[in-house]
């Protein structure tokens, strides 16, 4: 099992924990790693998103003001 299923699980000792938060703060791809379970872990239990048009929403209004439409 990898520190992001131990993370999520709840299965670190206290040092462990420790190490694996200070690893999140540098590894890009243990967050990432860290987020995507945690997704697929709501999803399979049925949690939805808050609001899933959020992101894409944002990122049409981002594009509108660079191309000057604000």
């Amino acid at each position: 099992m990898n520190e992001a299923s131990r993370l999520l699980d709840g299965d670190l000792t206290a040092a462990e924990l420790t190490t694996v938060l200070d690893l999140l703060k540098h590894d890009a791809a243990l967050r990432d790693e860290v987020a995507a379970q945690q997704l697929i872990r709501d999803g399979l239990a049925g949690l939805r998103t808050l609001d899933d048009g959020y992101t894409l929403r944002i990122l049409a209004r981002l594009r509108r003001v660079q191309v000057g439409e604000g």
